[in-house]
């Protein structure tokens, strides 16, 4: 179970300026269209994959140092996310 809701982290990622503001606001938007409970890993790898696949910088260096960023920000607050792009091409056809 994760220690923290969505939300919270959300609001901690802008104070820490884990991305830039404008990355944050449309990860957030995702977050909240995507993620139902808010407590699902399962529903944030589904937003950030769409989030990196819907990016204007699709090049796997900057979609690895988005994964980067978020996924150990997100991860020290009790989520299990996976660090690796790889994985979210695999699981999901938004890439193809």
């Amino acid at each position: 179970m994760n220690r923290l809701p969505l939300d919270i982290v959300v609001t901690l990622m802008r104070r820490e300026q884990v991305l830039a503001q404008n990355e944050i606001d449309q990860l957030a938007a995702l977050f909240g269209k995507h993620v139902k409970d808010l407590l699902s890993s399962e529903d944030v790898e589904y937003a950030l994959a769409c989030y990196l696949a819907k990016s204007k910088h699709n090049d796997v260096v900057y979609r690895n140092s988005v994964l980067e960023k978020v996924v150990r920000f997100m991860n020290q607050y009790g989520w299990h996310l996976s660090d690796d792009f790889r994985d979210y091409y695999k699981k999901y056809a938004l890439f193809r």
